[in-house]
């Protein structure tokens, strides 16, 4: 696991151990977007967020509990999703936030794209074998 260790609040300790990046869901877009994946050990929890716009686009950098996104897209499989579905879930108030996590969730095979329409998506075919992989990493993040 990375030792790199983020602050937020100055209260929250979050270890990366892992970094990434993901282009954004406009197939018109050159640029891409950097997201993390980190354990707080208050709460023995693994996170995601945003961490870097390699273009404009204010977003929220929070971090998002990757059990919520479980949460949440385990009522949604076999269904079509824009990216505002998960605004439940993201702290923060622009817009540009729902996307970028969307995807990002593309990049790590939570989400797929609908055929015939880049912006919407769908639960991904390997999402229980990502979700399965993710919480092994939970269980043991050393």
């Amino acid at each position: 696991m990375s030792q790199k260790v983020e602050k937020d609040n100055d209260v929250d300790l979050f270890t990366i151990v892992k970094e990434g990046q993901s282009p954004k869901l406009s197939p018109k877009s050159e640029s891409f977007l950097e997201y993390q994946i980190a354990y707080k050990e208050v709460d023995q929890e693994f996170y995601i967020r945003v961490s870097k716009n390699s273009s404009s686009g204010l977003f929220s950098n929070s971090w998002v509990r990757l059990e919520a996104i479980f949460t949440l897209l385990d009522d949604q499989v076999g269904k079509t999703l824009k990216s505002t579905a998960l605004k439940p879930i993201i702290t923060g108030g622009s817009s540009n936030s729902c996307g970028f996590l969307a995807a990002i969730l593309r990049t790590i095979s939570i989400l797929d794209p609908v055929p015939d329409n880049v912006f919407l998506h769908q639960v991904s075919e390997r999402y229980e074998v990502v979700k399965t992989e993710l919480r092994a990493l939970a269980s043991n993040p050393d």
